[in-house]
Order: C-alpha cells, then sequence, then structure tokens
C-alpha cells in the first residue's frame, strides 16, 4: 500500500481528459501529522504567477519545461485520503524531489504571499519554515 512520504510527487488525475495532469509534491512531514498534509503543485512558469520557486526543466524526470509552484492551490491532504486515491488510480505515486528542491520548495512557502494560513501554520509547527 502506498503511504504518502515528505518530498514524495504524485500527478492527481482527474475525470476532465483534456486537461493534463499536473504534478503535486508533499511538504509537510506525513508522520508527523497524518491527518494535514500540505500539498502544492508545480505550474508551467507565467511572469503574473507567483515566482518564490521557480524551477527549471530536468530538476524533476516530470518537468520538461520552466515552472514554479503554484502555492495558491495547495491542498491539504490526510494519509487515508492519499492510500484510496493511489488505490483508485486517481493518484499516481512519481519520483520524489529532492532535497534541495523540497528546501527550496519550502523556502519558497515561507515567503510566498500565496500560501494558505493553516499550510503556512502546519509547515511552522513541523520546523520547516520559520514562524514570522
Amino acid at each position: 500500500m502506498a503511504e504518502p512520504e515528505w518530498g514524495g510527487t504524485f500527478l492527481l488525475t482527474n475525470y476532465k481528459r483534456d486537461i493534463e495532469p499536473h504534478l503535486h509534491v508533499i511538504i509537510s512531514d506525513p508522520t508527523k501529522n497524518p491527518d494535514a498534509i500540505v500539498t502544492a503543485n508545480f505550474t508551467s512558469w507565467r511572469a503574473d504567477k507567483d515566482q518564490s520557486c521557480v524551477v527549471g526543466p530536468g530538476e524533476h524526470p516530470w518537468l520538461t519545461k520552466r515552472s514554479c509552484i503554484d502555492y495558491r492551490r495547495d491542498r491539504l491532504i490526510t494519509s487515508e485520503e492519499y492510500r484510496t486515491l493511489t488505490e483508485s488510480r486517481l493518484v499516481i505515486p512519481q519520483e520524489p524531489v529532492g532535497a534541495s528542491l523540497l528546501q527550496r520548495i519550502l523556502g519558497g512557502a515561507a515567503v510566498s504571499p500565496h500560501i494558505p494560513l493553516e499550510s503556512r501554520e502546519i509547515l511552522a509547527d513541523q520546523n520547516l519554515i520559520d514562524d514570522e
């Protein structure tokens, strides 16, 4: 059974076949709070998007063009939801991000004006970002 892991990534599929799934990354530690796991997704870079964490092509095998983290659309999931969605193939686990990229994503979360307050508090409670 697939378990969510800190730095793990997954594709979240949907019923609309014309929309390409986005790569999501688990940025909180699921072992510390399995009932509120913070995830964020990569999206194609544009100048009008959040620039808190810009990622280049190849920094993860799924990324083929310049991207950024869309903190505004982060999601909170539970470990149980992750397992259920994985079993139903709505979540497709991918290769985890590297340690340095994960630290950059967390650094972006610390400064992004778009990350939801609840997500910021979870990350701060886990000492993954500064609580300032």
